[in-house]
């Protein structure tokens, strides 16, 4: 959710209806609506099988497959994405996730069997899981497919209905959304897309959802929980990040700087789980910034096809690449490349930019960068490594490269972050079997996998009895048949195995 100055009209779209409604409308009256018509919704929605959710949700990944190229090229023109990214980071971890819940999400809602204590027979236990109900999705424009369609489907095949609020930021995407969500035909207000700035976003938050998952900033996330907390909405925050790199002596330098420059430069940085810091260890330092700086200038810039990487997506951030180059040299940085808006391209494309000489206290290693700037530090000590990438506020994920994959998993484990990867970089969050969040600042809650399921319902605990008995043992009126069977079932399972209690309570 964006903090916008423009004034955007709330404008509330069915993905079920070929309607739009905009008025002169509130933002708290369209809010309400648009939460009042999902919380309707969902008592139809949920009530059907599993079996016919998933199959909305199979006319949901054709509609969005068969439109593929077109998601290509509205990418590009919203967010600045080459071709190539936006196949690659936007449109196939949707298809692949709408996939995954497909395939696995009946094994995910099945009840589950536990014990029940024998004094409670003959009653039998299970733990369920419900649907919380109308499930708010506010997503960010860097990745506004993926981000904004991967949490609603899986809140929609636990069966909640969602209303989902893209960024501002975006013209084309969430209009080609609504398309794409009408052509699967889903039910009426299932999902619905309410566009708008921040003044709808904190309106729908206000609403009162059943449950509330964010991507954003650390700001804007703060807002929401405070308010989530008021209404106590359970709410997910997928917040900022400042993933480090750890390059250890013995790395593969060559793919430890490839990784670097792809985990560094993807989407011209403007991706939660960037490579925003290097630390490298001082023997091989030298020859990593040099294969680093190497491969950086092999870049082609551009939004042609086959570009790779593409512009900034928003005027804002690429001032703040400058000012945050700026203030680095200013302190005692050295630039080896880029560091300047990229000449005979577009106005929007900021160099991929590799600094040295930086230290922890600057900006540019304190602050989430959002852009194509790498900065490599050294170290000699990796005890001393591992404190300075954990010293950070944020806890999204980090990289190791090291020979020894032993060591690297003994190094991940040290490290206070919720996605992590040895020899590795960014592709963990690929795999819809691994669990995607972060810890401290950047935020809490888990999504993809079994945790994605967990995230939208919650378990309800489930006893059943037969009933053919006029009472239960502990139930009124007390007698002193229950007592003393209670009194004696107790001792035995409590009492000392030793031969007498005087010798346990002896100190």
């Amino acid at each position: 959710m964006q903090v916008s100055s423009m004034e955007v009209n709330p404008t509330i779209k069915d993905a079920s209806q070929n309607s739009t409604k905009s008025s002169g409308r509130t933002p708290d009256s369209e809010a309400n609506e648009a939460l009042r018509r999902a919380k309707d919704a969902h008592l139809t929605w949920a009530s059907l099988s599993l079996k016919t959710r998933l199959g909305y949700l199979r006319r949901l990944e054709a509609a969005l497959a068969d439109e593929m190229d077109t998601y290509i090229r509205v990418l590009g023109e919203d967010c600045k994405k080459t071709p190539m990214d936006a196949l690659m980071t936007d449109i196939f971890p949707t298809l692949e996730a709408i996939r995954y819940y497909r395939r696995h999400a009946k094994k995910m809602l099945a009840d589950v069997r536990v014990r029940t204590p024998l004094y409670m027979w003959p009653a039998k236990s299970r733990i369920v899981r419900r649907p919380y109900g109308a499930v708010l999705v506010l997503a960010p424009w860097n990745f506004p497919v993926q981000l904004a369609l991967v949490p609603s489907i899986t809140a929609l095949a636990a069966g909640n209905t969602v209303v989902l609020k893209p960024s501002e930021v975006l013209t084309g995407i969430p209009q080609l959304l609504t398309e794409t969500i009408q052509r699967a035909g889903l039910p009426p207000y299932v999902l619905q897309i309410v566009e708008g700035d921040s003044d709808i976003g904190r309106a729908l938050v206000n609403a009162g959802p059943d449950k509330i998952f964010f991507t954003g900033s650390v700001k804007v996330g703060k807002e929401i929980a405070e308010h989530a907390a008021q209404m106590l909405i359970p709410c997910d925050l997928e917040l900022s990040g400042k993933d480090a790199l750890l390059v250890l002596a013995d790395a593969n330098l060559e793919r430890a700087a490839r990784a670097a420059v792809w985990g560094g430069f993807l989407h011209s940085g403007q991706v939660c789980v960037s490579v925003e810091r290097v630390y490298v260890d001082a023997r091989v330092k030298d020859q990593f910034v040099r294969l680093v700086c190497q491969r950086t200038l092999e870049l082609r810039q551009s939004t042609s096809q086959f570009a790779d990487l593409g512009g900034m997506t928003t005027e804002a951030g690429l001032a703040r690449m400058q000012a945050l180059v700026d203030n680095a040299v200013a302190r005692g940085a050295v630039v080896h490349c880029g560091g300047a808006v990229a000449a005979g391209t577009s106005q929007d494309c900021y160099l991929p930019t590799v600094l040295t000489n930086v230290t922890d206290q600057m900006d540019v290693m304190r602050e989430e960068i959002f852009g194509p700037i790498l900065p490599i530090i050294s170290f000699t000590d990796e005890s001393e490594a591992i404190r300075r990438v954990n010293a950070s506020e944020f806890g999204l994920g980090a990289s190791i490269f090291t020979s020894n994959q032993r060591h690297g998993m003994a190094v991940a484990r040290q490290l206070n972050v919720g996605t992590c990867s040895v020899n590795g970089v960014i592709l963990q969050l690929s795999n819809m079997n691994l669990p995607f969040g972060g810890v401290k600042a950047s935020g809490y809650g888990r999504y993809h996998g079994a945790a994605g399921i967990q995230t939208f319902t919650y378990e309800q605990a489930l006893m059943t009895e037969s009933g053919r008995a006029a009472k239960s043992l502990t139930w009124f009126p007390y007698d002193e048949r229950s007592y003393q069977f209670l009194r004696r079932w107790m001792h035995w399972r409590s009492r000392s195995k030793n031969k007498t209690t005087t010798e346990v309570d002896r100190p």
